[in-house]
C-alpha cells in the first residue's frame, strides 16, 4: 500500500492540483493510479502538467503539503530502484511529449521529456538523423524515462551512453526552482554539467523539463555478423582482438548459449544455438562494410571460432531488436532478477564464471548478455516447478553483489528488473552501502531539501 493523503487534505489536495494543471488533468480512477504503480506503491492521484510552470507550481504545492512526488512518462522505468518511502503524487508528463528545436545541419536537437522514443526516431529518420539509443520497452519508453534510468544501449560500444551525447537540459528542482545547465550547441564550454547529475537518478534530484542532444548521421550501408565459439573465454578473447584492431563496430555483444537461443529462436536458425555467440554490427559506406567482413573472417580464424556468419538484409534487424529488448524478453518469460553490471572488459569472462558458479550452487538458471565495452546484463531466474524460487533468487542475488564487490572484479552491480518482494528479500538494489553516500546525501539535499521528489529510491534509501 501507499502512504495516501490523508482523508482530511484529499479534498483540498485534489483542488489545488485542479486548479494547477486543470480539472480535466487531475486523474484519481483506479485503472489511472495502478498505471503509475511503483514496486507495488499506488499513488493517491495522478497529475498531467503540461509545462515546466506547471511543474515547478506543482511540486511548490507538494513542499508545502509535505507530499511525495514520483515523476513518469511511459511507466516503463517505475519498477527499477528501491520501493518509494511515500508516494502521494504521480506526476505524469505524457502531454510534455513536443520536439522543441530541430536543427539538422548543426545536428542537435531540444526535446520535451514526454516524447516516445520511438516517435523521435521516426522525426530523425526523415532527415536519416538518428539518436544511439536503442532502449527496451521501444514502443512505450519515453526521453525522460531513459534519462532519468540511463538506460543503456547496445550501440553505446560506438556512440557512448547518454552522457557522452546529452548536451544539456532543463529542469526543475525539489524546491520548484526552474533551472537549467549545458547548453543546446555541442560547443558548450560553460559553466558546470550540473544536468549530467540527473542521467540516471530515477527522478530523484529534479524532474527533468527538455534534454538537449546531438544526433547522428545515419550511414548508407551496415553489416551484421555473427561468430561462434565454444567457451567464453575465446568469445571474449576475440572482442579484445576487435578492440586492439582499427575495426569500430557499432554493436559489440557477448551472448551466452542461453541467450544465444533466445535472440535467435525464429531468426536465425542456421546458427548453433548452444554456442557462445559475439554479434557485431558495422556500419559506414560499402567498402567498410566489405573490409570489416574481412578483418573479421581473419580474426575469428585466428580465434578459432567455429563459425562467421554474415546475417543477412532479413536476419539481421530482427535479431538488433532482440538485444535491444533482452530485459523485456525475460521479463516475459518468467519472474527474474536481472542486474546491470559494469565491469571492465578484461574481468568480462572471469566474472561471468563466478556467476556460473553461483547459479548451479543455488540451482537457479543464468542468461546473459554482455556489452563488450564494459555492461553485462545478468538474469537469474527460478528453476520451472520449484516451490522456493523466490527464496533461492533471494540468496543468489546477494551473491551476486558479493561477487561483484571482490576487489580483484572491481564490478558495480544494479538489480534492474526483479519483482518488489525479491528487493525486500534481498540487499534492495544496489546491495550493501556506497562509499560515497554520504556525497550522494548532501547532492540529494541540494537538489531536493525537503525529500519531495522519489523519496527511498535511489540507492541508500535516497
Amino acid at each position: 500500500m501507499s502512504h495516501p493523503i490523508h482523508s482530511g487534505l484529499a479534498q483540498s489536495a485534489h483542488m489545488r492540483l485542479e486548479g494547477i494543471v486543470g480539472a480535466a488533468h487531475v486523474l484519481i480512477g483506479a485503472t489511472d493510479l495502478a498505471s503509475r504503480q511503483a514496486d507495488g506503491f499506488l499513488p493517491s492521484v495522478v497529475a498531467r502538467p503540461e509545462d515546466a510552470a506547471q511543474i515547478a507550481e506543482a511540486l511548490r504545492f507538494a513542499v508545502t503539503e509535505h507530499l511525495a512526488v514520483i515523476p513518469s512518462g511511459g511507466g516503463t522505468k517505475l519498477g527499477i530502484g528501491l520501493p518509494p518511502a511515500r508516494y502521494d503524487i504521480a506526476l505524469d508528463l505524457s502531454r510534455m511529449n513536443r520536439l522543441l528545436a530541430y536543427d539538422p545541419q548543426d545536428l542537435t536537437l531540444g526535446v520535451e521529456p514526454g516524447m516516445k522514443m520511438e516517435e523521435l526516431l521516426r522525426i530523425l529518420a526523415e532527415q536519416k538523423q538518428f539518436l544511439p539509443l536503442a532502449v527496451p520497452f521501444s514502443e512505450r519508453a519515453t526521453i525522460g524515462g531513459i534519462v532519468a534510468a540511463n538506460s543503456s544501449s547496445p550501440l553505446r560500444h560506438a556512440y557512448g551512453g547518454v552522457r557522452d551525447f546529452c548536451l544539456g537540459m532543463e529542469f526543475v528542482t525539489g524546491e520548484g526552482i526552474q533551472a537549467k545547465s549545458g547548453g543546446r550547441v555541442v560547443k558548450n564550454v560553460t559553466g558546470y554539467d550540473l544536468h549530467k547529475l540527473l542521467i540516471g537518478s530515477l527522478g530523484t534530484l529534479g524532474v527533468i523539463t527538455r534534454v538537449n542532444f546531438r544526433t547522428y548521421p545515419m550511414l548508407p550501408a551496415q553489416g551484421t555478423f555473427v561468430a561462434l565459439f565454444s567457451d567464453a573465454a575465446a568469445a571474449f578473447g576475440f572482442c579484445g582482438a576487435i578492440a586492439r584492431s582499427v575495426l569500430v563496430p557499432q554493436i559489440l555483444e557477448v551472448a551466452d548459449p542461453a541467450a544465444s537461443r533466445m535472440l535467435f529462436s525464429g531468426g536465425a536458425e542456421r546458427l548453433e544455438p548452444g554456442a557462445w555467440s559475439v554479434i557485431i554490427s558495422a556500419a559506414g559506406q560499402p567498402a567498410v562494410v566489405d573490409r570489416c567482413a574481412r578483418e573479421l573472417g581473419h580474426m575469428a580464424g585466428a580465434a578459432n571460432a567455429e563459425e562467421l556468419i554474415r546475417l543477412g538484409e532479413a536476419e539481421a534487424p530482427a535479431i538488433l531488436a532482440r538485444i535491444r529488448e533482452f530485459p523485456r524478453l525475460i521479463l516475459e518469460a518468467a519472474p527474474a532478477a536481472i542486474f546491470r553490471i559494469g565491469v571492465l572488459p578484461t574481468a568480462m569472462a572471469s566474472l561471468l564464471g563466478e556467476l556460473d558458479a553461483l547459479a548451479r550452487q543455488e540451482q537457479v538458471d543464468l542468461i546473459t548478455l554482455a556489452r563488450a565495452s564494459g555492461i553485462i546484463y545478468a538474469a537469474l531466474l527460478p528453476k520451472e516447478g520449484d516451490p522456493n524460487g523466490l527464496a533461492a533468487l533471494a540468496n543468489s542475488v546477494k551473491r551476486v553483489f558479493d561477487a561483484c564487490g571482490k576487489s580483484e572484479i572491481g564490478a558495480s552491480a544494479m538489480l534492474e528488473f526483479c519483482p518488489p518482494e525479491l528487493k525486500r528479500a534481498a540487499r534492495g538494489a544496489w546491495g550493501d552501502s556506497r562509499k560515497d553516500f554520504e556525497l550522494m546525501q548532501r547532492v540529494k539535499h541540494s537538489f531536493d531539501p525537503h525529500g519531495v521528489l522519489s523519496p527511498g529510491r535511489f540507492a541508500g534509501g535516497i
